[in-house]
């Protein structure tokens, strides 16, 4: 079963979802938005149709939508300790360093 919060929606908001058969057609229902397939006469039911497509590739074959289950993982920051956190700002600021010296000569000032 797919979670519902990262299924494929014909509604989608990344507007990619599409219809192989051009049978999707938009309507309003009270103040919802409804997806109708005029194929079959009746609502969409998104990922479950053989003819559902995404524009962005991102529609996997369990119904799970890529672009939403990249934005519902967890960050990886909590996983490193504080001195492979600490040393990686200091790799980040030497970068930022050397691109700063190389844009102009106050940068010496700066520090």
């Amino acid at each position: 079963m797919v979670r519902r919060d990262v299924a494929c929606t014909p509604v989608c908001p990344y507007r990619a979802f599409e219809c192989l058969k051009n049978a999707l057609i938009y309507r309003r229902r009270g103040k919802r938005i409804v997806a109708f397939c005029t194929w079959i006469g009746d609502e969409c039911i998104g990922y479950k149709c053989q003819f559902a497509s995404c524009k962005r590739h991102a529609l996997l074959p369990d119904g799970t939508c890529k672009l939403k289950l990249e934005r519902v993982q967890p960050r990886r920051g909590g996983e490193f300790s504080i001195e492979e956190e600490a040393l990686r700002e200091e790799q980040l600021y030497g970068k930022l360093r050397d691109k700063l010296k190389r844009l102009g000569s106050g940068f010496d000032k700066l520090e």
